[in-house]
């Protein structure tokens, strides 16, 4: 196991080198998040344009990307997206899929970030299954050459529902999907902090991918079952504060089998000040660290 971090959690001044800004950090390995256009808004350097995966008719801005990434000896980890399959152009969503796949394969990323959610509140959770269910076999036989794993993220209000997960996995029947891990999603979903660990087994064996946070609930909610997102903002936490035993998140995810990175995901930085941000972060490398360590 090695320690990642998600761009969007490396804190970067205007201006700033996003790879000197990593650097900074200690870290040489990281999670990008993909826009529908292909580029990266969060790697850009001497105030240039973000630096872009392309398009499969243009190839040279993937080739420069790599390039770069060679040249800082950085390695992605994986390619993150916010797919809507259930979206009225839910095609170019698929299109989008297969290239960002065909991508990380080229970067040496292992694994892409694939989303349930969608906009299209009107739907059924049924609808929604189904819709992503057929896009992504499509997605999965276009790239099956590619030996890249797609991870379905345990986010927001419908794939943090195990049984969702586990009627997904079954109808789709490729061991190529499998899971973004959050750990600390399920527990965002309102799961008390005792059936948490036992959740995380369950999916463990899915994980292709790793999200890595925590939450510092008071000791009278931790082990309650909560209503959605109760009170994220005030309770989210960096990874040795938070009422989630990290070294025992990781050696679930070792008995599972799992041997690929653990992404930082801190969504509490934003009550720091931004000069204390860069320090947080290396505590939490540091907390991964002696937790794989261990």
């Amino acid at each position: 196991m090695n320690v990642s971090v998600r761009d969007a959690m490396v804190p970067l001044r205007a201006g700033e080198s996003f790879f000197a800004a990593l650097r900074n950090l200690g870290l040489d390995a990281v999670e990008l998040d993909v826009h529908r256009d292909g580029t990266l808004p969060r790697v850009v350097e001497n105030g240039a344009a973000p630096f872009s995966i392309g398009s499969a008719d243009d190839t040279a801005p993937l080739d420069a990307l790599q390039k770069r990434l060679a040249e800082e000896n950085v390695r992605v980890s994986a390619l993150l997206m916010a797919t809507d399959f259930s979206a009225p152009d839910a095609d170019r969503h698929v299109e989008w899929a297969i290239h960002t796949t065909r991508a990380a394969q080229q970067l040496g990323a292992p694994a892409v970030r694939i989303d349930t959610a969608t906009r299209q509140s009107e739907l059924s959770v049924a609808q929604v299954r189904d819709n992503f269910v057929r896009r992504i076999r499509q997605v999965l036989e276009a790239t099956a050459d590619t030996g890249v794993a797609l991870g379905i993220e345990n986010h927001g209000r419908i794939s943090n529902d195990p049984q969702f997960l586990e009627e997904v996995f079954a109808a789709v029947g490729d061991e190529r999907l499998g899971m973004t891990l959050d750990t600390g999603n399920f527990y965002w979903y309102g799961w008390p902090l005792d059936e948490l660990y036992g959740i995380l087994e369950r999916f463990a064996p899915r994980a292709r991918h790793t999200h890595v946070k925590n939450i510092n609930y008071p000791p009278e909610l931790a082990n309650q079952q909560r209503e959605i997102g109760y009170e994220y903002g005030k309770y989210s936490s960096p990874l040795d504060e938070g009422n989630i035993d990290i070294r025992r998140v990781v050696q679930i995810l070792r008995d599972a089998g799992y041997n690929d990175d653990l992404c930082i995901e801190n969504e509490a930085l934003g009550k720091y000040p931004e000069e204390e941000r860069p320090e947080i972060i290396r505590r939490d490398a540091q907390t991964l660290r002696a937790a794989i360590g261990s």
